[in-house]
């Protein structure tokens, strides 16, 4: 089970094959659905995620995805919870609970959820090259006149942007525990902060000027060039992908007729 936020885990299973513009199509489409869906949609998709999970055959820590952005979770529920007008359940010191406020913050926090764990994924099941390629294959119709960058620009600082988040937060686990081996004490994890952020920004500078000095020594110029990884749609993605399409639009269906007024 890989132990970092977003994080790509090499495999064989049914996913991996898939071709990277199949997932990322996907993907987008099914994060436009989510923000569509009343809250038994969003149970009923995740359900879903539960059967692309097991057919990935890569163990995702789940939970331990959630854990960056936990804290700004559990303020949005409450925040939900208890300045959505409504039905009073409960009445704590002047603070009121109400049941529209209940279903609006699981709704809310459920989709940015399933927004993770399908981000998690995609990135678990897709190596770097192939979503850089993937990226750039999906954007190459659109001019460099229409974006005033080229398609490989975009792919790169986006597939860089998705990848260096796993490879700081593991630097970052390297610094706390290096501050821990050094008298740093968990009490007094405010005052903390600051040896924590510096060497964390120094390292991340750091990190991105090697970078960008592999790239100029590898002569990288961003314009058309060929690739190690050719794409080419086979049988399973078109498969994969009229599957994906009937069952979104199944779940949109579902979601106007059976929950038109009623919002859980």
């Amino acid at each position: 089970m890989p132990d970092y936020f977003l994080s790509f885990v090499p495999g064989d299973s049914f996913l991996h094959k898939l071709d990277p513009r199949t997932k990322l199509i996907a993907t987008m489409l099914t994060s436009i659905l989510i923000f569509r869906l009343h809250l038994t949609g969003l149970v009923l998709l995740f359900a879903f995620f539960i059967v692309l999970y097991d057919l990935s055959s890569v163990r995702i820590a789940l939970l331990r995805n959630l854990r960056p952005i936990a804290p700004f979770l559990i303020l949005i529920f409450i925040f939900q919870l208890f300045l959505i007008p409504g039905n009073i359940f409960i009445d704590l010191y002047g603070f009121s609970a109400t049941t529209e406020g209940l279903f609006e913050g699981l709704r809310i926090v459920g989709r940015f959820i399933l927004l993770i764990q399908f981000a998690s994924l995609l990135t678990a099941t897709t190596s770097p090259a192939h979503m850089t390629a993937g990226i750039e294959r999906l954007l190459r119709p659109l001019s460099g006149k229409v974006l005033g960058v080229t398609s490989f620009e975009i792919a790169t600082m986006m597939s860089l942007s998705i990848h260096l988040v796993p490879v700081l937060n593991r630097f970052l686990k390297e610094v706390y525990q290096a501050q821990l081996c050094r008298g740093l004490g968990r009490q007094k994890r405010i005052s903390g902060l600051v040896s924590l952020a510096i060497p964390l920004l120094r390292g991340a500078f750091r990190m991105m000027d090697d970078i960008s000095m592999g790239m100029e020594s590898r002569c990288y110029q961003g314009n058309y060039r060929t690739s190690l990884f050719e794409l080419k749609m086979k049988k399973n993605d078109w498969i994969a992908l009229m599957l994906v399409f009937v069952l979104l639009l199944g779940f949109w269906n579902l979601n106007i007729t059976l929950f038109p007024s009623y919002q859980i």
